[in-house]
């Protein structure tokens, strides 16, 4: 797999992935703050939402967590393809 490949795969996965990471850590950050308060259901539903559950939550989670070992492979892949094109010799 050439870099530009590897390149247009990554920016692809994280353009996707980044949307999911974002409402995961919003509605992370959201419930923590409903337990700081000791408000519990203080934006409804919201921890239903963040520990969503069932068969489809799994899914998601399985995904998300897919697609982050995916980032890093690649990434790390990127790495080394300009590591070893600068390398002098």
């Amino acid at each position: 797999m050439t870099e530009a490949e590897l390149r247009r795969g990554h920016r692809t996965m994280g353009i996707i992935l980044a949307l999911f990471i974002f409402l995961q850590a919003a509605s992370g950050a959201l419930v923590a703050l409903e337990f700081l308060l000791n408000s519990p259901g203080l934006f409804g539903s919201l921890t239903k939402l963040h520990f969503w559950g069932g068969s489809l939550g799994h899914l998601y989670r399985f995904l998300v967590g897919v697609g982050t070992v995916g980032m890093a492979t690649s990434g790390v892949a990127i790495f080394l393809k300009i590591r070893a094109r600068t390398r002098q010799p």
